[in-house]
């Protein structure tokens, strides 16, 4: 029995005595489930209130289980429950829960295909004055193959570079530094190697490609101290050859990098992993809270590759935009570039924004039996 029902049925049994000059030992059993329900406060627990993910496959839909538990003596309908963003479902409303017991309550969440942190939540409301509860899930989107940086503003491993030279930093933070390293590993912890960095042999730390074995971690260094703000990457592109991460991305946070996008992308770029020069390849991309706005147009902003709108679904609130991709024969290696987006709403206005991809060109005759975007080591919980 928890210590604190324990002391209220002693106090109950004390306090009884005293008044009656009885003894205690004929006093109603402290165990006893009546006494324990009376005793506990009107209130939902929910079991656990933070879902760990572990690392999420890119593109996935993914579902949990949690409990919500009723410690009061009634029945507690749920009224609502309500998530923080549409990737988010949930069926609650309207379910019982009886007094003293638990309902198990599943929880989906569908991820998008850009990498990094991602977290969500769903608000809970009762009946009988019974106060909200809230359930959270996180976890981290990544492919096979990762990279981090230890972050110097609070020196947290993170998943992006950050360069960013923030002006309303409390005096005495250190800088963000345009130099630096990054720890590529494979999460499977596989072997594999790091073919290039940007397209550039990469700068490794105490490796040598040429003598040394592969490992499943590495050290790289960077340097974004002599690039000029106009031409700073919003992303650092790692090629691998892990098959199931043959290229990947680490966003760089930088006052030259930043993205505010007129139209609503449910992510900024797109990974299309290995592409065949002179043959086309689908891909989509999400507009989140779309309300009626529809893409007309795509135009890439790199000579190497042309994109054309193939067609478009929507529901009420989301759109998902299917393009093709051409890449031109003197195409190699990496390539991220920005391709634009011109979409009209119902009134007929039209707004313009940048949405990036990348990818690894390659000649049809050396191409992979299977080329695209690559798909993630999912290890749930870890």
């Amino acid at each position: 029995m928890p210590q604190i029902i324990r002391v209220f049925a002693v106090g109950l049994c004390l306090k009884s005595a005293l008044a009656l000059n009885a003894s205690c030992e004929s006093a109603v059993d402290p165990s006893s489930p009546q006494i324990a329900a009376a005793s506990l406060p009107a209130t939902i627990i929910v079991d656990p209130p933070l879902i760990k993910l572990g690392f999420i496959e890119p593109r996935s839909t993914i579902t949990r289980n949690f409990r919500l538990i009723n410690t009061s003596a009634k029945p507690v309908t749920i009224q609502s429950a309500t998530p923080t963003c549409t990737c988010t479902t949930i069926e609650a409303q309207g379910k019982i829960i009886p007094p003293g017991e638990s309902l198990e309550v599943p929880i989906t969440m569908k991820v998008a295909a850009s990498t990094g942190i991602k977290s969500a939540a769903v608000t809970f409301t009762f009946t009988g004055g019974i106060a909200p509860a809230k359930v959270e899930m996180s976890g981290e989107i990544a492919y096979a193959v990762r990279g981090t940086t230890t972050d110097v503003t609070n020196g947290a491993m993170v998943p992006y570079i950050n360069a960013f030279q923030d002006p309303s930093a409390p005096a005495g933070t250190p800088p963000a530094p345009l130099r630096g390293t990054v720890t590529i590993s494979s999460i499977d912890r596989s072997l594999f190697r790091i073919n290039s960095v940007m397209g550039q042999p990469a700068v490794f730390v105490n490796f040598n490609p040429q003598q040394d074995a592969p490992r499943n971690s590495y050290l790289v260094s960077y340097d974004f101290s002599k690039i000029p703000c106009e031409r700073m990457p919003p992303y650092l592109i790692i090629e691998t050859d892990h098959p199931q991460a043959p290229v990947i991305d680490m966003r760089i946070r930088h006052a030259c990098t930043k993205i505010s996008p007129q139209l609503p992308f449910a992510e900024y770029r797109s990974n299309l992993g290995i592409v065949t020069t002179e043959k086309e390849q689908p891909f989509e991309f999400e507009l989140k809270h779309s309300q009626g706005w529809k893409v007309i147009s795509t135009t890439s902003k790199d000579p190497q590759f042309t994109v054309k709108l193939v067609g478009q679904r929507a529901d009420a609130d989301n759109a998902m935009i299917s393009l093709m991709i051409s890449v031109n024969a003197s195409a190699h290696g990496i390539v991220l570039a920005p391709v634009t987006m011109t979409a009209m709403d119902p009134t007929g206005a039209t707004k313009s924004s940048d949405f990036w991809v990348y990818f690894k060109a390659v000649p049809a005759a050396s191409a992979p039996a299977a080329s695209g975007a690559p798909a993630a080591s999912q290890k749930a919980g870890s």
